[in-house]
């Protein structure tokens, strides 16, 4: 196993009142690791923001967090869910599974409290015990001789939180698709210091998609639930609203949706569910 060497002293790079940041500069046999780890105020989030020159043969680099939370089983988000795996290895079928394929977040939860590990574009986790790893970069040499070898950039970060999974669905999505501010010439009037196209009374109602629909009769809203529970919620349309109708995912109509004397949408969903609406101004 090859150590890893500090190419420079440790950098405070930022230590005003909103954020702090140090980097770390490490070399690792043939490859240089250069990472800046920043915390926000008012934010539970410790982001790793890492460049990677990697040169190596038959390396695996992971990233590893141990952390002191005790849970049986750890979860694992996929598209428009989650799922749980053991975080212990006591047969031969929880031996072969030995890493699991997921999207923006790994989370480990007691009653009360949990840490969840999120990435914005790395795929494969493993959890044993109360050690939660990320991969991040492999070196084989077949079929593809120069697999991942060069230059890569990327972002992992742990988050603490209250053991609930809703911070950890938003955490994910805020990291892996961050807001994108854009500016542009002031319009007439004064704009409302608050508006979405759509929104939800209910954090684990997540809002996936509000798109143009393809045939154009109307806007497409998808979202799912995203907790794994039963629930009601409402949802708002910042838009002109008259007609609501559930379609599937090729956007053919099913049955009309009511909407309520102030314009909301009211849905009863199963946990994990994914639901389509067209909405018709």
């Amino acid at each position: 196993m090859t150590d890893f060497r500090l190419l420079a002293p440790i950098e405070v790079v930022e230590a005003g009142g909103l954020r702090g940041t140090i980097r770390f500069r490490r070399s690792f046999s043939a490859s240089v690791i250069d990472q800046t780890m920043t915390l926000a105020a008012g934010s539970r989030r410790v982001d790793f923001v890492t460049d990677v020159d990697w040169h190596e043969d038959h390396k695996f680099l992971k990233v590893a967090f141990p952390v002191a939370v005790h849970a049986a089983a750890a979860r694992f988000e996929i598209q428009f869910g989650h799922l749980a795996r053991p975080t212990h290895a006591n047969t031969a079928f929880e031996q072969a599974r030995f890493e699991v394929c997921a999207q923006r977040w790994a989370d480990l939860s007691e009653a009360g409290y949990g840490v969840a590990l999120l990435n914005d574009c790395k795929y494969g986790y493993d959890v044993r015990g109360h050690t939660l790893r990320l991969s991040l970069l492999r070196a084989p040499t077949a079929p593809d001789p120069l697999c991942d070898r060069g230059r890569h950039r990327f972002t992992y970060a742990l988050l603490p939180h209250a053991g609930a999974p809703t911070p950890v669905v938003a955490a994910g999505y805020a990291l892996g698709a961050p807001l994108v501010v854009r500016t542009s010439a002031p319009a007439a009037g004064r704009r409302p210091a608050e508006h979405s196209l759509v929104s939800s009374d209910d954090p684990g109602f997540v809002i996936e998609t509000v798109k143009a629909a393809d045939d154009g009769r109307g806007i497409v809203v998808r979202g799912y639930e995203a907790l794994g529970g039963r629930r009601r919620v409402r949802l708002r349309a910042g838009l002109p609203c008259t007609a609501v109708v559930r379609t599937d995912l090729l956007e053919r109509d099913g049955d009309p949706v009511p909407l309520e004397t102030d314009g909301r949408i009211p849905l009863s969903v199963r946990p994990f569910e994914l639901v389509t609406l067209r909405l018709v101004g």
